[in-house]
This record gives structure tokens, sequence and C-alpha cells, in this order.
């Protein structure tokens, strides 16, 4: 039987590391054959993808493929870990193009790569960063693509892979969904799209449902266990948006390496807002809008509004709706038909997913 410590975070990230590893490197090669431009795609593919990342979805599988198959070794079942991590990786190359970032995981992305590359040959700045987005685009097409090219290599039954294959097309189908939704959100009307549904379908459908569906049917889990998990995962993925939400508002930017100001002057639409505008007096809403979708606020603007955020409830608002999702998730897991040691490791997903700070 696999130990805990066989099935920590960190162990399965070195796992997935080394097949990521051993992909760039064939990819590299194979690439050459179609010109130096396209090898140079997949070295800016490699830095990018090995620079950083928790391998948090492939420790998923792992952990729930563990639970329902806890006999068997973890190895046959890295390459569907490692098909989770690519479509992971695909989409934040596609939402860093969307949001106009060009820095992940401290370095440049795949956009910000190109924008060097290319400086010597495109003068032009608009047109050199749509040329160097047009290279970030097609690379997160190919990990996409090559995602389901993982799930041909795994050692399992063909009905459980088509199966497993079935739900990583959901994910992705689901996550473009949510992408749109999210993307329209800014601008148009407000109660439009619900924040929630954003949540489903952006965050809980590709980063829980999937990962964990997907190791417990490769484990042979059955159809009554597989929905248990899926609503567990809705659970934790609504809840992880929504904290991610607070922590994007109220969290320590030298702690989470992310702005805490973008949300509020890009008028990002979140439940937290949501709440808000159910809730504030006049004088709030007046302090809140002074900077909310406002490029120009000052920092005491900025400060006022999430000042009006915490003195309308809605903070607090959010807060109990994470206990609640996290209350909800706890029940689902003590329903599954797992051991003990496996019921506390999903416990444990649960405390690091709803009450984290980064």
């Amino acid at each position: 039987m696999q130990t805990t410590t066989a099935l920590s975070p960190g162990v399965i990230k070195e796992h997935i590391d080394a097949q990521l590893a051993a992909y760039f490197e064939k990819r590299r090669v194979e690439s050459v054959a179609l010109g130096a431009s396209y090898a140079q795609l997949w070295k800016s593919l490699e830095t990018l993808v090995m620079a950083g990342g928790k391998r948090f979805r492939p420790y998923m599988v792992v952990l729930a493929h563990q639970a329902y198959a806890p006999e068997e070794a973890i190895q046959p079942i890295l390459p569907a870990a490692a098909a989770q991590e690519l479509v992971h990786q695909a989409v934040l190359i596609h939402d860093d193009i969307i949001d106009r970032d060009t820095i992940r995981y401290g370095i440049d992305n795949i956009t910000g790569q190109y924008n060097t590359l290319y400086a010597p040959f495109i003068t032009d700045t608009n047109e050199r960063h749509h040329m160097a987005t047009s290279a970030a685009l097609l690379a997160g097409d190919i990990l996409l693509s090559d995602a389901h090219h993982f799930m041909h290599a795994l050692k399992k039954p063909e009905t459980m892979v088509q199966r497993a294959s079935d739900i990583l097309s959901t994910a992705v189908f689901e996550v473009v969904g949510g992408e749109l939704l999210d993307t329209e959100v800014s601008f148009l009307p407000p109660g439009s799209i619900s924040p929630e549904i954003i949540a489903h379908y952006k965050t809980a459908s590709y980063s829980f449902v999937s990962p964990l569906t997907m190791g417990a049917v490769l484990g042979g889990a059955g159809e009554k266990e597989v929905a248990t998990l899926t609503e567990l995962s809705l659970h934790l993925g609504i809840g992880y948006q929504l904290r991610d939400d607070l922590i994007g508002m109220f969290g320590d930017s030298a702690v989470t390496g992310k702005s805490t100001t973008t949300d509020i002057t890009e008028g990002k639409r979140t439940f937290l807002v949501e709440r808000f505008e159910a809730c504030a007096t006049k004088t709030q809403k007046a302090s809140f809008a002074a900077a909310f979708h406002n490029q120009d606020a000052t920092p005491q603007e900025i400060a006022a509004c999430k000042q009006a955020l915490i003195d309308s409830g809605a903070k607090a608002a959010v807060e109990a709706e994470i206990t609640k999702h996290e209350q909800a998730a706890r029940a689902c897991i003590d329903t599954l038909t797992i051991q003990p040691k496996a019921k506390e490791l999903f416990h444990g997903l649960t405390d690091k997913c709803l009450s984290r700070e980064a």
C-alpha cells in the first residue's frame, strides 16, 4: 500500500516534473525537423512550465486513484496526472493572453519571451506584441492537444481510459465556457452572469472535478462514488474561487505575488462585489464607485473601496459562504467508501483549498 509520504504533494510534483522534463526533451528533438523557430517555441514552453507551479491537479489525480486502488503503484497513473497539468498550463497561457499579462511564475510568460525574441525584427510595439501573443496562443493550443496524447499512454483497461479521456474533454469544454463568461462579466449589464456560475465552470470543473473524478475512475470507483466526488469537487472549486477573490482583494502581495488592486481597478464582478451591492449603504456604494473600474483610482480611493467592502458586511458574507462550502465538502468526504487514511488526505485537501492565504 502507498504510504502517506508517497502521496505528499512534494513527492508527486517530483514525479510529474520528471515526466514533463522527458516530454519537453522529446518534443524539442522532434520540433527541430520543422525548423529552428518551432524548436524555439518548445524551448520557451519548457522554460515557462518548469519555472513554477505546484502540480496541484496531478496530485489530486493520484490522491483519488490511490483512494480506490491503494495497492497499485502510482507510476501507471502518472500520464493522466501529467495530462491534467498540461491542460492547466494551457489554460494559464490563454488566461494570460486574455488578461494581457506578460509575467508568470516571476518570469516572462510566452508572450513576454517572444516580445524579447521579436524585438530585433519588429520595431512597432503593437505589432510585436500581437505576434508574440500569437506565439503564446499556439503554445497553449499544442499543450491542450498533447494532454490527450498523454492519455493514450495509460496502461489501463480501455473502458477506463475512454471514461477518463471523456472527463478531460468535458473539463476543456467547460473551462473555455467559463473563461468566456469571465471576460464578458466586466462589460455586460450587472446581473447578466452569476459569479458562482463562473466559479463552477472556470475553476471547479477543470481544477477539481476533472482530476478527482479522473483519478477515481482509473482507480475503479463506481458511479455513485464518482457522483459524490463531483459534488465534493464543486464545493472545493467554488470555495477555492471565493477564497481566491478574498485573497485578490485583501491578501498580502508580498506573500501572494499578485496585485491586490487590479480586481478593483479592472472592475471584476466577483461574488464579493455582488454581495456588496446587495447590502451596502449609499455612502459605502459611493466610496466603492470612486475606485471600482477606474484605472486612475488613487491609493486612498482603493483603500476606501476595500474598507467599504468590510464595513458593508460583504467580506463577512463571503467568508460565511466559504464555510458553507467547506462543511458541505467535509460531509461529502465522510460518505465516501474509502479507508480512513484516504479520508484524512481528502480533509487535508479541503484545508489546503479553503483555508489558504496565498
